[in-house]
């Protein structure tokens, strides 16, 4: 008689076998990422996320609740001034929010480090706010086409974690230094092993940096002007003026681009969201650019190391934003609407999950309607969408020189739309270089995205019907078996090669 453990490791033995038998791997990473190298095509994107992937959030030991402040969740009271007094009170502190559905009429500013909002579940903590962010702060403006709008069409939020980046004192980079390569020679010594460091380059008035950017497929650039790249590192070691970094270079570094660094200094670290649910107004959606700003939660740049976890948007005219921050993760965020929002194009809102900043992560998220773009990337370097699945997925990139981010492991439902893409036409092709497209699956196939970006990106395990091809210099298509590329997660994957597990 064999007894039932050995017989579940018996079956787990013989699936694996037979699995291992049918599995493909890419000619850019191999099994367990043997072929890749830092300075490869396929870009390093194991640092995406709360602190870089390498340890749980940090939830702080003591705790309040908004009912201490007078919040009531009974659907009738207004409970902004409770919780903006919890606010107050709450850094280094858990602020319970018990179940139940609480009013707001004002935008939440979370400005204190080390202070999670914290929900009983998405299905039973509501937040329903009775203002939009026009009508608490309106922000007429126009957009690249020059059409009256508001500025929160397509940006901030009715909970704001962080405020503007503080920018600190600059030290010169004087050597050059090649894209993967992790070390650099500054004009003298300021930095210690451990100090978290900014490096930055600018723009050439001949645009020399973009052109580098996107492999000399710009598209139209005259909307881009002045632009500036950063990346963050930790330093590792000191040897004199020279530093090493615990990562490769996204891009080169060269003298025409004044690169140089300072230290790190985020304003807000350590900020958590969790198990809410943000209740809009069903009305239909009125269309492109007439959103008013049912907007839940942005993050903004001067933020790093955040997180918002357990979310679900209803009938919002955008879903969540990164404005620009750090290392942040988005986790189990879902994008749904009742059926009465759907406006007269089918789509329900404006953007359903938005990235623009350095190495964030957006993982297990879920696109239960259409949204004009479900997903974006604009002005991103190194951020990921991983573990997703969506009715029609659109997988948004917002022109703005969006650089090296990362698909991945993802649902696209029917996939008819999977690269349609928006953004000012003057504002550079939808991407740069160095975008990857890992394991997406659709119903639908579809060919190479035309006029998106540079040749110069990876499609990978995607249900395109043009014919393979590997170029080390061009495009890069290959094709899988369904459900046979491994690993499955390349985020995961890399990330796992560099934590050594």
């Amino acid at each position: 008689m064999i007894y039932p453990p050995v017989l579940r490791l018996l079956t787990a033995v013989v699936l694996l076998a037979v699995f291992s038998l049918h599995a493909e791997v890419s000619q850019l990473w191999g099994n367990t990422g043997e072929k890749w190298t830092p300075a490869s095509r396929l870009p390093d994107f194991s640092f995406a996320g709360y602190r870089r992937g390498e340890e749980p959030y940090r939830i702080p030991a003591s705790s309040i609740s908004v009912a201490d402040f007078g919040a009531k969740g009974d659907g009738r009271t207004d409970d902004t001034a409770a919780f903006k007094n919890a606010i107050q009170a709450g850094a280094g502190k858990v602020i319970r929010v018990p179940a139940g559905k609480y009013l707001l009429n004002d935008i939440l500013r979370i400005h204190a480090s080390n202070l999670v909002l914290r929900g009983a579940g998405a299905g039973q903590t509501i937040f329903v706010f009775t203002r939009s962010l026009d009508q608490i702060d309106p922000h007429p403006t126009k957009n690249d086409g020059g059409t009256p709008t508001s500025g929160w069409s397509w940006g901030g939020g009715l909970v704001t974690i962080g405020d503007s980046l503080k920018r600190g004192i600059s030290t010169r980079v004087t050597a050059p230094a090649g894209r993967g390569a992790n070390r650099l020679t500054l004009e003298k010594p300021v930095f210690k092993a451990g100090d978290e460091i900014m490096l930055t380059v600018n723009d050439t008035p001949e645009k020399s940096l973009l052109q580098y950017l996107y492999h000399g497929q710009t598209g139209n650039l005259s909307g881009l002007n002045h632009w500036q790249c950063r990346q963050i590192f930790r330093v590792r070691a000191v040897n004199g003026n020279e530093i090493v970094l615990d990562r490769g270079l996204r891009f080169e570094v060269r003298s025409e681009w004044k690169p140089a660094v300072e230290p790190f200094r985020p304003t807000v670290t350590d900020v958590g969201i969790e198990g809410v649910t943000f209740e809009f107004p069903a009305a239909p959606y009125a269309g492109h650019f007439k959103e008013v700003g049912w907007n839940p939660v942005a993050i903004r740049s001067g933020a790093a190391h955040c997180w918002l976890k357990d979310l679900v948007v209803r009938n919002g005219d955008n879903g969540p934003f990164v404005e620009g921050a750090s290392f942040c993760t988005l986790e189990n965020i879902r994008i749904t609407a009742d059926p009465q929002r759907r406006g007269k194009n089918g789509t329900c809102g404006h953007h359903g999950i938005t990235l623009e900043g350095n190495d964030c992560l957006c993982t297990n998220f879920a696109i239960l309607t259409e949204f004009i773009h479900d997903v974006t990337v604009q002005s991103a370097m190194g951020c990921v969408f991983a573990g997703g699945h969506a009715v029609n997925l659109d997988m948004d990139h917002h022109r703005w020189a969006s650089y090296e981010n990362l698909f991945t492991d993802i649902d696209a439902g029917s996939g008819k739309r999977l690269f349609q893409s928006s953004g000012g036409g003057q504002r550079g092709m939808h991407t740069a270089a160095g975008e990857t497209f890992w394991n997406i699956r659709s119903e639908s196939t579809i060919p190479w995205p035309k006029d998106f970006g540079p040749d110069l990106i990876n499609i990978i395990g995607l249900p395109i019907s043009d014919p393979q091809i590997l170029d080390p210099n061009g495009r890069w298509l290959e094709i899988f078996s369904p459900g046979q590329l491994q690993p499955r997660d390349l985020h995961a994957a890399m990330l796992a090669k560099r934590l050594g597990k």
